[in-house]
């Protein structure tokens, strides 16, 4: 008698693996019959990466053309030019007699930046007054902005250094002297990102975005095939069933897109890669399989394919700011901070990071880790309640 119910038990087991196995098979051939499905899940997440860090691979720029305006003609306001110019990122390319010839010069696109040298700058500063520089750039390009910048803020250092120094009496000591220029010794190290390139510090939260946002756009189209047709995408019956075999058949197509977007594309732009890859490959699984069930939950909201571009596609800008890698979390409004907190990538963004970029170890992003599967869990429940919803709706079975 117990053997037999054994036996029942290991028969029913089979019938259920058989029934997930199938529902997986079959999510294959919808995958792989749809262009537009296959666009998403394998082509956007292999060509986006190489865009996006092409776009971003000078890290470092050198030799923008600047063009300035002296409205100075102070031996001061030559010696601001000259350090300017001599900075590697800089290449003053002439002087113009006012900001008329000047915006005609950067229109033409003969420069990217604009250096005003005020009438009055030498005048402030023997008098002991501060005084401003005025500098115009094309943000066009946000690399150009970011060398330029930084390169004018060093000089203007370094000026107020050499200005300090020259006001100082002849009589004072050298250690004096020392304190005055810099009251605070300090030297500045870019921790995790040695040639303080946007591309090192952007591309790692656009990879993670890019998986999120792969698995919405393909499993929205799917979903939208049978919405069109006024069909049940998962049916009335073997919900579960149904959900497991296509959640494995998702995973299972992007074990190589998880390798591709989190260790390849990281390794081929030469990107900071401190962390184990096996510990970025077990990140990564709560991370696709909240994506998975967040995709199934929003597909419901779909009953035709443009309506997957309308919904889902604008919504990359917003979740690269609310990941917080461009706007700081504790900065946002607290509704806007909410509703990160929902969104897979926000928690992938910063794991990764921190696994990938600085070292860490899984137990030290326990963190992020820990909410991405809090997300898978809570995803799950919703991807079920919006499936029934679905089946109300449509009142059909598929098979």
């Amino acid at each position: 008698m117990q053997r037999g119910k054994i036996i029942e038990i290991g028969q029913r087991l089979r019938c259920e693996v058989n029934l997930i196995f199938r529902y997986w098979q079959s999510e294959y051939c919808r995958i792989f019959r749809d262009t537009e499905v296959v666009l998403f899940f394998v082509l956007l997440p292999l060509a986006y990466p190489i865009l996006y860090a092409l776009i971003y691979a000078p890290e470092v720029v050198t030799n923008v053309p600047v063009v300035v305006v002296d409205d100075s003609r102070t031996v001061l306001s030559r010696e601001i030019v000259q350090r300017f110019d001599a900075s590697p990122a800089v290449d003053v390319v002439s002087y113009c007699a006012n900001m008329g010839e000047a915006k005609d010069m950067m229109m033409r696109r003969k420069c990217y930046a604009v250096l005003v040298i005020p009438a009055g700058v030498a005048t402030d500063v023997v008098n002991e007054k501060s005084s401003s520089l005025i500098f115009y750039t094309d943000m066009s390009l946000l690399l150009n902005y970011k060398a330029l910048y930084m390169a004018l803020t060093d000089v203007v250092l370094d000026m107020g250094v050499v200005l300090r120094q020259a006001a100082m009496p002849i009589d004072v000591s050298g250690s004096i002297t020392q304190i005055i220029e810099r009251p605070i010794p300090y030297t500045s190290e870019v921790m995790y990102n040695p040639t303080s390139g946007v591309a090192s510090f952007l591309i790692p939260a656009v990879l993670v975005l890019i998986l999120q946002q792969s698995f919405v756009l393909g499993i929205a189209m799917l979903a939208s095939a049978y919405h069109e047709q006024k069909r049940s995408w998962f049916g009335r019956y073997h919900i579960l069933h149904r959900l497991t075999g296509r959640t494995l058949c998702y995973v299972s197509v992007y074990i190589f897109n998880v390798v591709y977007l989190l260790h390849f594309v990281p390794w081929l732009f030469g990107y900071p890669q401190c962390g184990s890859v096996s510990q970025i490959l077990l990140f990564s699984l709560p991370l696709v399989l909240s994506s998975i069930f967040m995709a199934i939950t929003l597909s419901v909201c779909v009953q035709e394919r443009e309506h997957t571009y309308l919904l889902f596609v604008f919504t990359s800008v917003p979740f690269i700011f609310l990941s917080g890698i461009a706007w700081p979390r504790y900065a946002m409004p607290i509704g806007w901070r909410y509703i990160s907190y929902l969104i897979p990538a926000t928690w992938g963004v910063e794991g990764f990071v921190q696994i990938n970029t600085m070292g860490a170890t899984l137990e030290q992003a326990s963190y992020a880790y820990t909410r991405l599967w809090l997300l898978t869990i809570v995803y799950v429940v919703t991807a079920v309640l919006a499936i029934r919803y679905d089946n109300h709706r449509h009142h059909r079975i598929v098979v």
